[in-house]
């Protein structure tokens, strides 16, 4: 990784560059939304005011946060860096924004303000890894990141709708050079994807389109044996009950205990949130009505057309069935056929190769992964993404039929 090259700490801080500088939001940047709002839709002064008295404050509880690009000549606002440790606290995450009125220039705005904020994220503040997403990265900034030390993470395939076309998505990662000096140089994780699979046994349409006999209320999609409809707060009362008989060790932070009240407030709080950034549903048994499980959209994208999916089996012996294949499939056709989803990807933490194998029967592709996200009886460990196209998916499973729901 190259030097920082920082600016001796003046009235622009020690975040300063040869055109830009760094500094955290104030209330005052409500006059410059398209500047730091993370979101292809506008918002005016008086939402953008909103957002930096009420969300700020929430983000900052959850370990995330935004720092704006101002041009050092005027100091207007240009750009944002938002970051955080979300999901381990030894990793950065990283999401760069400019506002689309620089058109062409904002690959160079990007570009210094990476050099800008890394070294100070990897040198100074220690972090292990610090992953950066870029939006369909131009050459400029990919030399950047070059520069800068990183390697490609991985690729989910045709998972930004910018400028009328798709792009692919792509993560880089920098490993911190202490660690990789200790632990040794894993390799770039891009390494890890792989096509798709030629076949998948697994990827099928299992929903009936007039299924007989019990359904539980509210129904989104049957199939022979379980049923799909959207969660209700009551719903974590039996799952918190069911999950304290689990026997599986293998999750990432080991077995968890979920309070029922916890859960249901997640429910709620999804329920009100329209259009949603995460459809939580609810897997029963056919005949009972039994809740059994739980899948889910999670970090959804209506603008463009993406989504992570997630599954649960919260009964041990009903594991290995085909119970939660039958549920995931639902899940695919609810997202590709109802909700016209383009792309949907899914992380599972290394060791889980149970749920790795699944989602290759199901017709994911192994898409690369993140070094060193959680650790492991002393050891350090990675995670893996996979990424599945509607057109796989269809192609797979063909057209709807007169037994199956359109």
């Amino acid at each position: 990784m190259t030097e920082p090259q920082w600016i001796a700490p003046g009235e622009h801080g020690f975040l300063a560059g040869e055109t830009l500088y760094m500094r955290p939001l104030e209330l005052a940047d409500a006059r410059y939304p398209a500047a730091w709002h993370f979101s292809p839709f506008p918002i005016n002064p008086e939402r953008a005011e909103e957002i930096l008295k009420q969300d700020l404050p929430k983000e900052a509880n959850e370990r995330k946060h935004r720092l704006v690009a101002c041009r050092r000549s005027d100091d207007i606002p240009v750009g944002a860096v938002s970051y955080g440790n979300l999901w381990s606290t030894l990793n950065m995450w990283v999401e760069l924004h400019v506002d689309p009125a620089h058109g062409d220039g904002a690959a160079a705005m990007k570009s210094e303000m990476l050099r800008l904020v890394v070294p100070w994220m990897s040198a100074e503040s220690h972090n292990m890894v610090v992953a950066v997403k870029l939006d369909a990265p131009e050459p400029e900034l990919i030399d950047a990141m070059g520069s800068l030390g990183f390697r490609p993470a991985l690729r989910f395939r045709e998972a930004i709708w910018q400028g009328g076309n798709r792009h692919d998505q792509w993560f880089y990662e920098l490993l911190h050079p202490a660690w990789v000096e200790r632990l040794g140089d894993p390799g770039p994780t891009i390494n890890l994807a792989t096509v798709p699979p030629a076949t998948s046994p697994g990827s099928r349409r299992v929903s009936i389109k007039r299924p007989a006999g019990p359904l539980p209320k509210n129904l989104i999609l049957a199939s022979e044996r379980v049923a799909l409809r959207p969660a209700e707060a009551d719903d974590w009362k039996e799952g918190s009950r069911l999950l304290r008989r689990e026997t599986e060790t293998f999750y990432d932070r080991g077995r968890w205990l979920p309070s029922p009240v916890v859960g249901g407030h997640w429910v709620t709080e999804a329920m009100k949130a329209d259009p949603p950034n995460w459809i939580p549903l609810t897997v029963v048994l056919r005949e009972t009505g039994q809740v059994i499980g739980d899948v889910g959209l999670h970090g959804i994208s209506l603008f463009h057309r993406t989504a992570e999916t997630g599954s649960m089996l919260y009964l041990p012996e009903l594991r290995g069935k085909g119970l939660g294949s039958e549920a995931k499939n639902l899940l695919l056709e609810y997202a590709f056929d109802h909700l016209g989803f383009h792309m949907l990807r899914s992380f599972v933490w290394g060791p889980n190769t149970r749920s790795q194998a699944a989602l290759r029967k199901q017709g994911y592709r192994p898409a690369g992964g993140f070094r060193w996200e959680s650790t492991q009886g002393g050891t350090f460990v990675d995670s893996m993404a996979f990424d599945l196209l509607a057109s796989e998916w269809r192609e797979r499973v063909g057209p709807a039929t007169e037994g199956a729901t359109a």
